[in-house]
């Protein structure tokens, strides 16, 4: 029992109750997931046409170097011997026979339950109507996911740490295309890629996986909890924007503002949209309900400063060893929550609303209009 318990609580922590947590027994049926002191993970695929640079002519579906440390540990001490991996994603461009100098770009972190098309492909869509080219990431299919995996085998297969990774390579490779101004691409998540969006703000990160590259230009974070941080005040003096509704208990406006604040306080340009009551993934074509999907309450999860080790109320909980394998550090993240049932609230808002979805993307446009199009930043 307590191992359906910790894999169930799992999906609180890796995914920020993003969408596709409905019943989240469901997800055990059938499973077959070993519980020795590692969980199978899909071995990660490897792919001929691999590039980091890119060429004028260069759009649509694109494959470029990344790696997969899965922990932020690793990220912060061991990177050099991270996993190889490889990055996916789709870029969309305005129509090109219009552009007579390189133009803005928006990297695009899709949601736990996967790329949507009335989410990711629609920003997409409206960032090329506003003259900025769009790359739709896509971090599950390249670590061997496919759509006969579960939910629950999709997030514990990526963490926050690799999408965090792929978003910097990203950045990097676009940075490459001629077409492409590599001082002003900026990243924008969905609940567990919006937390990515956010994180992708620490300046020890930036300085790992792109030490010579510009940073990104702009962050817009939409329902991202505010539960998880990274333990440190070093952020790239960017442009940040959240957007979440006061009717999503997954996104607790009292711990995001103790986040907002730490932020600006160390130079970040911090800009916030709470819509009334509005729920989460209000994109989606499901219709609004509440649902009884679990979400962290009352309780901060967070890293040690120097070497990673995951916190919960800043006290160290069970984590993997200097040189584990991927699939041992899954088994240990999903044991994590075991150490705080008690921060566990079930309970909140998802689904269409026509409303949000209008106010969050009119403040989108306002943001980046002045944050990537404006001759001058005022950062």
């Amino acid at each position: 029992m307590l191992k359906k318990i910790a894999l169930g609580l799992l999906l609180v922590l890796i995914s920020g109750i993003g969408y596709g947590i409905y019943y989240v027994e469901k997800e055990f049926a059938g499973i077959g997931l070993p519980w020795n002191d590692t969980v199978d993970l899909p071995t990660l695929p490897t792919f001929s046409n691999v590039t980091t640079q890119l060429s004028a002519d260069d759009e649509g579906e694109i494959f470029f170097p990344s790696h997969s440390p899965y922990d932020f540990s690793v990220l912060l001490t061991d990177f050099d011997n991270a996993p190889p991996s490889t990055g996916k994603g789709t870029l969309f461009f305005p129509d090109k026979t219009t552009l007579t100098a390189p133009i803005p770009a928006m990297i695009i972190l899709h949601g736990s339950g996967g790329l949507r098309p009335e989410r990711e492909f629609a920003y997409a869509r409206l960032f090329n109507e506003m003259g900025i080219a769009a790359f739709v990431l896509d971090y599950y299919s390249p670590r061997g996911v496919t759509e006969q995996h579960s939910y629950l085998q999709k997030t514990l297969t990526t963490s926050e740490t690799d999408i965090i990774v792929d978003a910097y390579a990203a950045l990097r490779l676009l940075g490459s295309h001629p077409l492409i101004d590599a001082t002003k691409i900026g990243v924008t998540g969905y609940s567990y890629g919006g937390m990515a969006t956010r994180y992708a703000l620490d300046s020890r990160i930036k300085r790992i996986l792109a030490p010579d590259h510009p940073p990104f230009a702009a962050h817009a974070d939409f329902y991202g909890p505010c539960h998880q941080t990274l333990g440190d005040t070093q952020f790239e003096r960017t442009r940040y924007l959240a957007v979440f509704g006061d009717s999503d208990n997954s996104v607790d406006p009292a711990q995001c503002a103790i986040v907002h604040q730490t932020l600006a306080d160390h130079g970040v340009q911090v800009e916030t949209l709470m819509i009334a009551n509005a729920g989460h993934a209000w994109e989606n074509e499901q219709p609004r309900a509440l649902n009884n999907s679990p979400y962290i309450n009352g309780c901060t999860m967070g890293f040690a400063k120097d070497d990673g080790t995951p916190l919960i109320n800043e006290q160290p909980v069970s984590h993997a060893a200097p040189g584990a394998s991927r699939e041992h550090r899954a088994y240990m993240r999903a044991r994590i929550m075991m150490d705080a049932p008690e921060c566990i609230g079930r309970g909140y808002i998802i689904g269409q609303d026509r409303n949000a979805d209008k106010m969050a993307k009119t403040r989108l446009v306002e943001f980046l209009t002045d944050a990537l199009l404006a001759p001058s930043s005022s950062i």
